[in-house]
């Protein structure tokens, strides 16, 4: 990693001989999906080719900024990201022209001083020790293809402490291995090692396994609904690597949330990982809550997949507020996980019928609600009944984009 402070003279040797910087226009990589069919035929037309799995264009995949016609990456030789903005942030930086080359500049220093701009890290402090990150983790056709990776940043701490980190799984199909990884220790990929067993590898279990990745921690097959909490004491303030991805057990394919709460303590503490605990066994088409008097709040994780423009494709979840004689205010907290698409959340009454296609006709909405975004819906009723809440993709993402996303819901009463 680059030292000591970078010049403008001297920053755009450095960044030449040592690292990739580029500007890249997300419609050649397919993420517009109106143009993939001509940029296709294009480069039928002009007998050009472009391997979209090669593992540049993957990094450049992960660093992409929805609605952003065109992103800034600084990337390293070995292919991780160190800085990524989207041309749109830049205009909302520049209040003059001549701004545009001091934006830049800056971003640049910022990207090789190591400050990773836009990669949107967990950064803990005392002042601010604990974080959530809601995001999804499916399950690859070949071990090693597919994580979701959080950076947590505890330099706050320099002289050492214990990193908590509480894990709760959604309720779709996909069974979750976590790996906490040093900052430095590169991500597991298909690449089998020298001296492991092709199978050994691809399982991704086994004492054999684990002495080969050589993560700091570890949880494998945190089934749906379930939590579990890992710990790691560390000698100084470093960054780690979250990375989460599915296991074989819940089939190729499979795609689930998760929620985790990150928090760091100064000194070191005794382990207090918990075994798993389960949460809930209900299928994930439809979800069914009932609130009371002595149960007024209730939680869920859960993912929505984007319809395509001008469908809906809803999760239910049915919720029972009879017990509420006299009525009271259904409230409803939303909160978007960090994958690409918004979400749109509709409230109907129980006798109605979710709408496949067209403008929902619904009781209330929250629409377009962006990743990592939050959002309320309110609805006030005379008399306990059952909900029905609806919750897709909006209509600008490609269709089967998928999202996390966590509900906190809870009745007033009047």
């Amino acid at each position: 990693m680059r030292t000591g402070v970078l010049s403008k003279d001297n920053i755009i040797d450095y960044l030449n001989d040592n690292f990739i910087n580029t500007w890249v226009e997300n419609a050649e990589l397919g993420r517009t999906g109106s143009l993939q069919d001509p940029i296709a035929k294009r480069r039928k037309r002009e007998g050009t080719t472009f391997n979209s799995t090669h593992a540049l264009a993957n990094t450049i995949k992960k660093g992409w900024v929805k609605g952003s016609p065109v992103d800034c990456f600084v990337i390293s030789p070995d292919f991780e990201l160190m800085g990524s903005v989207d041309y749109n942030e830049f205009l909302d930086k520049m209040k003059r022209p001549e701004d545009e080359p001091i934006a830049y500049m800056q971003f640049l220093k910022d990207s090789l001083e190591d400050k990773r701009p836009g990669l949107n890290d967990i950064i803990l402090t005392p002042d601010q020790p604990s974080q959530e990150v809601l995001d999804t983790f499916r399950t690859p056709k070949k071990a090693h293809e597919d994580y979701t990776v959080v950076v947590i940043d505890t330099k706050a701490f320099r002289d050492g402490g214990t990193l908590n980190i509480e894990i709760q799984a959604g309720r779709d199909s996909a069974v979750g291995l976590f790996f906490l990884l040093d900052e430095n220790k590169k991500i597991p990929n298909e690449n089998v090692p020298d001296g492991i067993d092709p199978d050994v590898w691809h399982s991704q279990q086994s004492d054999e396994y684990l002495k080969v990745l050589d993560p700091l921690k570890f949880y494998w097959g945190l089934f749906p609904g379930n939590t579990h909490q890992i710990t790691y004491d560390f000698e100084k303030g470093q960054r780690f690597k979250l990375c989460a991805t599915g296991d074989q057990w819940g089939g190729v394919g499979g795609i689930n949330a998760f929620v985790a709460k990150i928090t760091a303590v100064e000194g070191k503490m005794k382990s207090i990982e918990t075994n798993e605990t389960e949460i809930s066994k209900d299928t994930p088409t439809e979800l069914n809550i009932v609130l009371n008097k002595e149960n007024q709040t209730q939680q869920v994780l859960d993912i929505f997949r984007s319809p395509g423009g001008g469908y809906q494709d809803y999760n239910v979840i049915n919720i029972d507020t009879t017990a509420f004689d006299g009525g009271g205010v259904l409230i409803i907290d939303i909160e978007v996980g960090g994958a690409e698409p918004a979400g749109s959340f509709d409230l109907y009454d129980e006798d109605d019928e979710l709408p496949t296609e067209g403008i929902p006709d619904a009781l209330v909405s929250a629409w377009g609600v962006l990743p990592c975004e939050t959002d309320r819906i309110t609805h006030e009723f005379e008399k306990g009944k059952v909900f029905k809440l609806g919750a897709t993709g909006d209509w600008f993402s490609d269709k089967g984009n998928i999202n996390a996303f966590q509900l906190n819901i809870s009745v007033e009463e009047k």
